[in-house]
């Protein structure tokens, strides 16, 4: 449903879109496989170039994150969707809890910015 402009009305049955919300969860996925290619989990950020390509990469997919939230309005539900799929691929790739809370936190909250 369409108001006027390019505002669009959420209808009751838009929060249980299963095609979307699959749609949602593949699209955190690879964003998780991308970093694990980027910088697997048996990589220390030990120098400072290692460390300068893991900062380069968290501000890639934070920024692919954004642009897609933009994209896509996602609310409250379908962010939590995102973030947990996300950081349910990196817990299966073998990152440190401590990593994937850090980094998922930052990914949700490049999303939150208008």
């Amino acid at each position: 449903m369409r108001a006027a402009g390019n505002i669009r009305v959420a209808t009751a049955l838009d929060m249980f879109d299963r095609r979307r919300s699959k749609e949602i969860e593949d699209f955190a996925i690879a964003l998780a496989r991308e970093f694990a290619a980027r910088f697997p989990p048996t990589a220390q950020a030990e120098d400072a170039r290692t460390a300068a390509q893991l900062a380069r990469t968290i501000d890639d997919l934070c920024g692919r994150a954004a642009t897609y939230q933009r994209r896509e309005r996602l609310g409250m539900f379908r962010r939590a969707r995102f973030g947990t799929a996300f950081k349910l691929e990196l817990k299966h790739a073998g990152y440190p809890p401590e990593l994937v809370d850090a980094l998922t936190q930052r990914l949700l909250l490049a999303m939150a910015r208008p």
